[in-house]
């Protein structure tokens, strides 16, 4: 069983954060709080378990001690990776998505915070992966099994990598979780937006990841794109920085009164080659 600073080491959590999530661990008892972190790794009590350990780590102001739970539950995860044969390079990819989160949060705020146990307990129950470029997420609901399609803030999307992703994910999901081998892939994202078309040259890579889809649906009024393209919130579309085409075009288009849908696509899987 893999220690928790080993696991912290494993997904070269920063240094800044090891030392705070120690701090934590040090008037932390696991065994107290166990049956809820263990409820992380199913992902049908995972949601309960999370609003659970909220309430009873309170106060946890930067949310160290989630993260220190959070990081304990993983050590669990990763005996499972290795029972059913994952690489761990696929855990550590994976993974990578706390300090990612962390690392977003910082770039923002400058402090240290883990803002987003409302969506890790996915990577802890395994229903998601990291395969390359992208994330996929093994979803089932009333209309059946589907693989949705997460982009990290990190993500190259070059056509080749891109490409290279998607490959590497049909064969994992056939040898790993072969009820998962024929199934749609979708993605619901900005990143599919036609409004893009007038901010982008047709030949951007988002563009061309885009041109994978078949976009079935699109809707307005969420504004997470702003995040994520620019790091951080505004509320003044002037204060918004130009470090990229990207933000130069969308700064003028949102100051000119535009804005940025967020369409569902289905992956045209005879264009992956």
């Amino acid at each position: 069983m893999k220690t928790i600073m080993e696991i912290m080491k494993m997904i070269d959590l920063q240094e800044e954060v090891i030392n705070l999530v120690l701090g934590e661990i040090n008037h932390l008892n696991f065994k107290k709080f166990e049956t809820d972190i263990l409820d992380l790794l199913d992902i049908n009590k995972a949601i309960e378990a999370k609003e659970k350990l909220k309430e009873a780590l309170d106060p946890d102001d930067n949310n160290m001690k989630m993260l220190a739970c959070m990081l304990y539950a993983l050590t669990f995860t990763y005996e499972r990776y290795l029972e059913k044969g994952i690489s761990d390079e696929i855990f550590i990819d994976t993974m990578k998505a706390f300090r990612r989160f962390l690392d977003e949060h910082y770039a923002g705020n400058q402090t240290w915070k883990f803002d987003r146990a409302w969506w890790t307990h996915r990577q802890i129950a395994m229903t998601i992966f990291r395969i390359g470029e992208l994330e996929y997420e093994m979803k089932d609901d009333d209309n059946g099994k589907y693989i949705s399609i997460h982009i990290p803030s990190d993500a190259n999307l070059s056509s080749e990598k891109v490409n290279e992703s998607f490959n590497s994910a049909f064969k994992f999901f056939e040898e790993f979780y072969p009820e998962y081998s024929d199934v749609n892939y979708r993605c619901r994202s900005w990143l599919l937006s036609s409004d893009l078309l007038n901010l982008l040259p047709e030949d951007a890579n988002i563009i061309k990841f885009r041109s994978l889809f078949e976009i079935i649906d699109e809707s307005y009024g969420q504004t997470g794109f702003i995040k994520w393209i620019y790091k951080t919130e505004y509320e003044n579309y002037e204060e918004l920085p130009e470090d990229t085409t990207l933000q130069r075009n969308l700064k003028q288009y949102l100051l000119n009164g535009g804005s940025i849908s967020t369409a569902l696509g289905f992956l045209k899987k005879d264009l992956i080659f």
